[in-house]
């Protein structure tokens, strides 16, 4: 009899014992109980950016979330045709090309009608996800700036710096904590109100810049995060967790 009734309690203790490291582990029935998922696309990759390490980092957060994924380094790409077929629109990359070599002048690469087609695709439901420098050197005055709510503000050359949790309350930051990264930090320029700032980041001589926002727009929704210059960045911990935050925020699926 005393070994049954061990067995049982033994049974019964590891039912009940809170779980090792919770925090961690996710419930894996939200993202897989269906194969209607949202499909994303993806424009990554520049001069100053390999879309070798963005595609890995960004694979790796949207697998977890089970999110099918196409990525694309040709700006002509980027249309009303190809959002039509897909529900999170990404970005990492600048708005520049360099056609007629790195030695001469740059162009800014994203027209009109690209303009239009991403800002139909966020008012009419769509949700974007901007990361790093897809802040940087667009068209001014025109629909994708009037999307962001900020505007390029340069950077130092990459060194060590905080980025701090300004909003613990949003399904953005869930589960964030305030972490160091070595990355390029964009003093980017921020025209909304403190409601939706989400990060900040914070250098040692104290130069600090909006490191993260959310707003909608229309019927859809737009995020937009500082950090992605180096792989050891995309990569932080930290930092996947708000990229998948964010897409499930985008996309309306928390």
């Amino acid at each position: 009899m005393p070994r049954p009734i061990a067995i049982v309690l033994l049974f019964v203790a590891a039912c009940c014992a809170p779980a090792q490291n919770t925090a961690i582990f996710d419930n894996p029935k939200r993202p897989f109980m269906t194969a209607r998922r949202p499909m994303a696309l993806a424009l990554i990759g520049d001069r100053y950016h390999s879309p070798t390490y963005i595609r890995e980092g960004l694979a790796k957060a949207l697998v977890a979330e089970n999110i099918p994924v196409t990525f694309i380094e040709n700006v002509a790409e980027l249309n009303a045709s190809s959002l039509g077929a897909h529900q999170l629109l990404i970005i990492l990359r600048d708005g520049m090309n360099w056609p007629g070599g790195y030695d001469k002048d740059p162009v800014k690469w994203m027209t009109d009608a690209q303009q239009q087609a991403v800002w139909e695709f966020v008012t009419r439901g769509g949700g974007v996800l901007a990361l790093h420098n897809s802040q940087g050197l667009y068209p001014p005055g025109g629909l994708y700036y009037k999307m962001f709510g900020g505007d390029y503000g340069g950077h130092p050359k990459p060194y060590v710096f905080t980025v701090r949790v300004e909003n613990k309350r949003h399904p953005i930051t869930a589960g964030v904590e305030d972490f160091r990264i070595f990355d390029e930090q964009h003093t980017v320029k921020y025209y909304l109100d403190d409601e939706h700032l989400l990060l900040r980041t914070i250098a040692s001589d104290n130069l600090a810049a909006a490191g993260g926002w959310w707003r909608e727009l229309g019927t859809g929704r737009f995020c937009y995060l500082s950090p992605g210059h180096t792989p050891e960045a995309l990569n932080h911990p930290m930092m996947q967790r708000l990229i998948r935050n964010a897409v499930n925020w985008v996309l309306k699926q928390n």
